[in-house]
């Protein structure tokens, strides 16, 4: 029966036997009083510092581990009771004499009356010495440890005592940098949002990269959100590619990405249209490869050296593939914003970062970049626009806009590793050249990712904290381990085990390892847009649904000034007639199927997959590329599949829209 508190609210639960020394120790704990992960305590004497006399410390460490077992039920009784089918209450042996041993990691030593005074502990544990259970009030003390008086983020609890808070450190979250990583399912959203809801309350300017609409339904807690602080504006962007006066990389490296490339001759000459047409300082990348276009079109009526022309219809060709894609993105991005999910939500279109960067950053805003239709390279491309101009307004002392935070949500998308191909990812070095330098400018990062192992190991390294929630793939558990520096081997044992919201917060955040239970913002639901029955909407759509008409899909073009039943690159056609062949590609093949077909339909089922199962969400990404004109190794890039994977998905979408056509 455990013991009663004593006087300073603690209670015995056990006494430590065996070796101890100055980092661990091993106690015999009482039934029921304690569990992996909990904070414990006990009194001991050391050398005062003169080595004249003793001082009374108390030490203080986190459980790591607990083995059961019984001295007096030994394995040749269970070996016989086996061979034999004896029940156990059928003999003299007793089950109720087992014993529990806890293994702890020595955290440090305090003073008795500071708890918040931790230093490292030089001089063994006794063995025989009583072990406590502190009170919640103690524990809070050593938790904060001299940081009473900062700006606090609670994140939740300890998993093993759900009184006791975890806060994390907000000024060291904001400017030195968090990874929150975890599997499929793991809770890195519902944490995540927990963080971003504590930065709106204290009014701290953030900018949220969401490749998949994770965040956009934020905007339905608005006005739950202004009651906790007053006048905070929740605001929904959509991106465009813009260009700068220097651009003409930019371009380049797009045509470079999206198509087979470009001959040194045929780069050379598109060096030489953006001489003679520059781009003007934020303008629309589409705009921009529009008056190529026409620059181009004058070239080759004037031009009267017919060694070049071939050169130049090379070019125009290249980039009206270029165009088209682009435009097809930025159609799926308006239909997914229009589609049943999304719509209604009030998207606006992102401020010029180069004119209006204070539209974007400024105090008691959250600005969401909502990136959803636009293949991985353009993502890549629009945040390393969008990030590296405004790191430039905070890098030069312009006083333009304030410090914020910015969270990068699938971070593997941005960042990838060597190993997962880095050329398309032109937001790699600018993410690398912010948590190098972001700290001196006030521009902190918050990386979520699913697939640490996919991400570039130099980058996450530079994390000081991090938030670990469960992992079970053994090459992201490998990751971790490696950009971990104080993650113990007992620690990385239990990642895999883990519940959703539970996990181990580590580095400058916190002041030593924690395992936590992160609080479930129930109120906070409305913001998950993926939680649909899709039973129903199957059901509708059987019967009619609201799927976008071919109709509307007309009216979309129409508004971007296009002629629907005309891609750009047919348009060229007329004038630069010697169309680049290509092999027949995955998307080749399921543009060829879809010819004719109205998508609004196929593009509206795509979207409800992605809430249905990891697996099913990368097959319907995957499919979304390809509709956009993704060629087979970006794909199989991105999403770590084979190329006959993609026929397999080719030939899922042909049949998915077969039925739905059937279905009207």
């Amino acid at each position: 029966m455990a013991a009663d508190f004593d006087e300073t609210g603690r209670r015995q639960i056990g006494a430590v036997v065996g070796n101890a020394g100055t980092t661990e120790f091993t106690f015999i704990l009482q039934q029921f009083q304690a569990r992996v992960g909990d904070i414990v305590m006990l009194d001991m004497a050391v050398p005062d510092g003169a080595y004249r006399g003793q001082a009374s410390i108390y030490v203080w460490a986190r459980i790591t581990d607990i083995r059961r077992f019984n001295p007096f039920f030994p394995f040749e009784a269970a070996r016989e009771l086996a061979d034999e089918g004896i029940a156990l209450e059928d003999t003299v042996l007793s089950d109720a004499r087992d014993q529990l041993e806890a293994v702890c990691l020595i955290l440090g030593a305090t003073p008795e009356n500071r708890f918040a005074a931790l230093s490292p502990l030089t001089y063994p544990v006794k063995p025989a010495s009583p072990v406590y259970r502190p009170p919640a009030a103690a524990v809070r003390e050593l938790l904060v440890g001299g940081r009473e008086h900062e700006v606090k983020a609670p994140l939740g609890s300890l998993i093993a005592r759900s009184d006791v808070e975890v806060a994390l450190s907000a000024p060291r979250l904001v400017s030195r940098h968090l990874a929150i990583l975890a599997m499929t399912g793991g809770g890195k959203t519902v944490a995540a949002r927990r963080i971003v809801r504590e930065l709106i309350g204290h009014g701290y300017p953030l900018l949220i990269l969401d490749p998949h609409g994770d965040y956009v339904g934020l905007v339905k807690c608005r006005e739950l959100l202004r009651q906790e602080a007053p006048g905070c504006e929740i605001r929904l962007f959509f991106p465009d590619l813009l260009m700068q006066q220097a651009g003409g990389d930019l371009i380049e490296k797009i045509v470079g990405q999206m198509t087979d490339g470009l001959s040194e001759p045929q780069a050379d000459y598109l060096r030489s249209a953006f001489a003679g047409l520059p781009a003007n300082e934020g303008e629309p990348a589409i705009a921009y490869i529009e008056r190529l276009f026409e620059w181009i079109v004058k070239e080759l009526k004037d031009s009267d050296d017919h060694h070049r022309t071939p050169t130049m219809r090379a070019v125009g060709r290249s980039l009206g593939i270029v165009h088209d894609r682009l435009v097809r993105m930025r159609w799926t991005s308006e239909t997914m914003r229009r589609s049943t999910k999304l719509g209604g939500l009030p998207f606006e279109p992102l401020p010029n970062p180069f004119t209006r960067p204070e539209d974007i950053v400024r105090p008691g805003q959250v600005s969401i970049l909502y990136l959803g239709g636009y293949d991985h390279i353009t993502q890549c491309s629009i945040a390393a626009i969008t990030l590296e101009t405004l790191f430039e307004f905070r890098a030069n002392l312009t006083g333009r806009i304030a410090p914020f935070l910015t969270v990068i949500e699938e971070a593997h998308t941005f960042i990838p590793s060597a190993r997962e191909g880095t050329q398309s990812a032109v937001s790699l070095p600018v993410v690398r050249r912010v948590i190098t330098e972001g700290r001196k400018f006030g521009t902190g990062l918050m990386l979520i990712s699913q697939r640490p192992s996919r991400l570039d190991e130099t980058i996450v390294s530079q994390c000081n904290s991090f938030l670990i929630l469960r992992l079970v793939n053994p090459r992201d558990q490998t990751f971790v381990r490696a950009v971990m520096e104080n993650l113990t081997e007992s620690d990385a044992r239990m990642i895999p085990g883990f519940g959703p919201g539970q996990g181990i917060v580590s580095g400058q955040v916190v002041r030593f390892p924690l395992h936590i239970r992160v609080k479930m913002d129930e109120d906070l639901l409305a913001a998950e847009i993926g939680d649909e029955d899709f039973f129903a909407e199957a059901a509708s759509w059987a019967s009619g649904g609201d799927a976008a008409t071919p109709e509307q899909g007309v009216a979309v073009a129409a508004e971007n000034g296009q002629d629907a039943r005309q891609t750009p690159a047919e348009r060229i056609a007329g004038t630069m007639t010697d169309k680049l062949s290509a092999p027949q590609s995955a998307s080749d093949r399921l543009l060829k199927a879809l010819d004719g077909e109205d998508l609004n339909p196929l593009i509206e089922f795509l979207i409800t997959e992605y809430g249905r199962s990891a697996g099913a969400r990368k097959r319907a990404e995957g499919v979304m590329n390809l509709l956009q004109g993704a060629s087979d190794a970006d794909v199989c890039a991105q999403f770590g599949v084979q190329p006959g994977s993609l026929r397999g998905w080719v030939k899922w979408a042909v049949e998915a829209q077969r039925k739905i056509a059937a279905a009207k």
